[in-house]
């Protein structure tokens, strides 16, 4: 039945995409699954990168990522985020410098993480754990899938299966592909969409309904290319996985090939006059860790890993670089910020999303904010 849905979805996207206006904007919203905002803006941890236990070869991954100062590690771990974010964009949630980011939900886990970031409020009361359950709540990709300028144009990729159920394939209505064992579904598949297929299907087992997050991030840049989405969702997860597995080496370089696949898929909209000058990139995470021995776990248990953070860069986004002395914002505030960013209404009944972490606008709204202004 999931599939007969995800395939009536698909084919009415891949119907009317391209009969949409071109002026409209395009946002491609990215998250790094528990990625810490210490090895954001700190680049490797001191005190983790040289324990055995957590590298099998403390010195390798010493001379790949270790450098003498903040800024030359940070620049190591993730050259695109402090060569070009920096300098294009703006970067919240460095507490060092007073930034604070962070999840409202009280679990700090991943399914009440998503589900905050993307439905913009923290339903603790029935989002509390990460089982597969369909999502009772709308989320903003859903609420733009049914606008008049962006339905039929929404696309997901994720390399954890439960996003099928955090955004509810069952009701949202536009496709998503997530997950180790669910093959693309495009009618006509590329020639790298079939070799992705296959490759999820012969790879090692790792992490159960899970994959690599370069199929992720190769199942995206495809449907960039051949399908054309104006609103892209794309999830990666292997940060989350090899922390769990207490590998900090497997942990930076996950966090350093997310930031490479970053820079690709920026790349790539430059050079599509599809998305070139019409997109805003909005990167974030769906929860923090803990610290110390605690790095590799997150939760209730787990002091601080309600911290997160989050950047944008593109379209309308100030060049305003690293913040400082501002906050606190919360994950909630994504989803009315990419409304904001779309031009779409995005108000939950009975519900009270979390403010816009800042304004994007043509002309103004009830706010009062004029255009190309901005307020954090």
């Amino acid at each position: 039945m999931k599939k007969l849905l995800f395939l009536l979805a698909f084919t009415a996207f891949f119907g009317n995409a391209h009969a949409q206006s071109d002026n409209d904007r395009r946002v491609i919203f990215i998250m790094l699954d528990g990625l810490r905002w210490q090895e954001l803006f700190n680049g490797a941890d001191t005190a983790l990168i040289n324990v055995k236990r957590y590298a099998v070869n403390p010195k390798g991954i010493s001379a790949l990522y270790w450098r003498p100062t903040q800024d030359e590690r940070r620049m190591a771990l993730m050259p695109f985020t402090w060569g070009y974010v920096k300098q294009h964009g703006l970067i919240i949630g460095n507490r060092w410098k007073n930034s604070f980011m962070q999840v409202e939900n009280k679990y700090k886990f991943s399914y009440p993480g998503y589900s905050e970031t993307l439905c913009g409020w923290a339903d603790d009361e029935r989002i509390n754990s990460n089982d597969d359950i369909p999502n009772p709540n709308i989320n903003v990709l859903e609420v733009a899938n049914q606008s008049e300028k962006y339905k039929n144009s929404v696309m997901a990729y994720s390399c954890w299966g439960t996003l099928r159920y955090i955004l509810n394939d069952q009701r949202c209505g536009f496709p998503i592909q997530a997950g180790k064992y669910m093959p693309t579904l495009s009618e006509n598949p590329s020639v790298i969409e079939g070799f992705l297929d296959d490759i999820k299907h012969e790879m090692v087992d790792f992490w159960g309904d899970v994959t690599l997050d370069y199929i992720t991030y190769r199942y995206a840049s495809e449907a960039m290319k051949n399908h054309k989405p104006k609103v892209l969702y794309v999830s990666f997860g292997e940060t989350d996985e090899f922390a769990h597995n207490a590998r900090y080496d497997h942990y930076l370089m996950a966090a350093h090939h997310n930031d490479n696949f970053i820079q690709r898929l920026w790349k790539q909209a430059q050079e599509d006059p599809f998305y070139r000058d019409k997109t805003t990139f909005i990167v974030t995470t769906d929860h923090g860790r803990g610290v110390g021995k605690q790095w590799s776990d997150h939760g209730t248990e787990a002091e601080r890993s309600e911290e997160t953070w989050v950047m944008a860069f593109g379209k309308d986004i100030p060049a305003l670089g690293e913040m400082e002395n501002n906050g606190p914002f919360y994950n909630k505030q994504i989803a009315p910020t990419i409304a904001a960013l779309l031009g779409i209404d995005f108000k939950i009944k009975g519900k009270n999303p979390g403010k816009k972490l800042f304004f994007v606008l043509v002309g103004s709204d009830a706010d009062g904010v004029s255009a190309a202004s901005y307020r954090l």
